[in-house]
């Protein structure tokens, strides 16, 4: 069982997480604002990020919900802006939030799939990136942290939007980084494996034969859970990560090495 240490890396710290309505976005949120950090939490999902905010609320905990199409610059950038508004400045930008079809080669992706896909998993990386970074250089610095995913490092079956959309987070996880260290910004990427308790992985879970093909690669004989990825997201965000950028933190329980 994963244990949750209470730190105070993030006192007073400003945190965006976007898909923080559920799963490893919910967790995220909280952990962060655990940890002292005033937490806008941002989703399309309204009942799911309201619900959010409430159990960071109940944990003494400060935060916000902002409803945000994460496919839409204006909405991303208004995202970006009610942050610094609310809080004072932006610190942190974790970019979460994902769709994408399971069960589709290529072939099967339909155009509307797979700019659906690409539009929520990628271009959302992009337009955070692009809305935060001007004020994180304004203010003196500041950490992005991409959730991409081994499936951006190695194939499984079938996924073919997924598997792109999360390569070019790992790369334009490198570009932000080459392109912004100088000016304060650190990027780095976290690569989940299979992780349960997820509405984005109860189709994977769902799958006999999926389940069977990635269980058979997780040497630590688990599939991971949503404090597992927070973990390794609030290292990259903290001063204990401050000499990485432009890294893919892979937590996966070993598939990858499989």
């Amino acid at each position: 069982m994963t244990t949750t240490v209470v730190r105070d890396r993030f006192v007073g710290k400003s945190v965006i997480v976007t898909g923080a309505a559920s799963g490893i976005g919910r967790e995220t949120a909280r952990r962060f604002a655990r940890e002292g950090a005033r937490v806008t939490v941002a989703d399309i999902d309204e009942r799911g990020g309201a619900e959010t905010v409430a159990l960071i609320e109940a944990e003494g905990g400060t935060a916000r919900f902002a409803a945000t199409d994460v496919t839409d610059p204006d909405a991303v950038q208004a995202m970006v802006d009610g942050a610094v508004a609310a809080y004072g400045r932006l610190h942190v930008l974790h970019n979460n939030a994902y769709w994408a079809p399971l069960g589709r080669s290529v072939v099967d992706t339909s155009m509307q799939e797979w700019d659906r896909a690409i539009a929520t998993t990628l271009t959302s990386v992009f337009l955070g990136c692009k809305a935060a970074i001007p004020h994180m250089v304004e203010a003196g610095g500041g950490t992005i942290v991409n959730t991409a995913s081994t499936s951006g490092l190695a194939a499984t079956p079938t996924f073919a939007a997924y598997i792109a959309a999360k390569g070019g987070v790992v790369a334009l996880t490198r570009s932000v980084a080459f392109d912004f260290g100088r000016q304060g910004i650190r990027c780095n990427a976290v690569a989940p494996g299979l992780i349960k308790g997820t509405a984005a992985t109860e189709p994977v879970f769902a799958d006999p034969e999926r389940l069977a093909f990635l269980n058979s690669k997780l040497v630590m004989g688990r599939p991971g859970e949503p404090t597992d990825i927070a973990n390794a997201v609030l290292f990259l965000a903290s001063d204990e990560s401050a000499f990485m950028t432009g890294q893919t933190m892979v937590v996966d329980g070993g598939r990858l090495i499989s």
